[in-house]
């Protein structure tokens, strides 16, 4: 690597180290990037050569923490548990983790959801992998016969990250609304889904 190559990394590592520090203690609407820039002590072009915006970089800063503690959730999943409990075990690590910022999130949130396609590579990786993830769980699930197997593991994953969405989105934007409420939520949501709504009777109509 040329020392041109490792001083730009080396730049890139600074903004994004005063970034999250920034986010974390003013909030990303109360910085801006010459906030940011002034805070990694370099010039405002620098950082707009690295990220293009301040949503680009907010993406950026944030990703590897949430990879972080997606990791530690993964790792401290019960292996024995029904597909159920191994699936809230995760939302509570995960909604636990957001709690501890959940303005930061929110902002996160509601900045990259509606973007273009190809515009937050960061969260479009991580969220293909956590689908990935959660389709494997349902393969093995179905393998021990818990799961009917005609069930499509991919439209399921989707379908049950949709509910942990749905629901985290409520628990960002509502300050009042207690972690436990929100995990008693998603679990009952969750229930539902896998059991299902439909009566056999129902079932056999369609």
């Amino acid at each position: 690597m040329s020392r041109r190559e490792t001083t730009k990394l080396e730049t890139r590592q600074l903004i994004l180290e005063a970034a999250r520090k920034l986010f974390h203690t003013k909030g990303p609407e109360q910085c801006t990037m010459r906030d940011i820039a002034r805070e990694a002590g370099v010039s405002p072009a620098s950082v707009v050569v690295h990220f293009k915006n301040k949503t680009a970089l907010l993406e950026v800063a944030l990703y590897e923490d949430i990879e972080k503690a997606i990791a530690g959730a993964v790792a401290t999943m019960p292996q024995d548990a029904c597909l159920h409990d191994r699936l809230m075990h995760i939302a509570q690590c995960m909604y636990g983790f957001y709690d501890n910022d959940r303005e930061l999130y929110r902002v996160l949130i509601r900045d990259t959801t509606f973007e273009k396609a190809g515009q937050n590579p960061y969260l479009t990786k991580q969220l293909e992998d956590y689908l990935q993830f959660f389709g494997a769980m349902i393969e093995q699930e179905k393998l021990l016969g818990t799961v009917r197997f005609d069930a499509d593991a991919r439209i399921a994953a989707s379908s049950l990250f949709s509910l942990y969405f749905s629901v985290l989105m409520e628990f960002l934007r509502n300050p009042n609304m207690p972690l436990n409420m929100a995990l008693e939520w998603l679990a009952a949501s969750a229930h539902q889904h896998l059991t299902g709504i439909l009566t056999s009777k129902e079932g056999k109509g369609k």
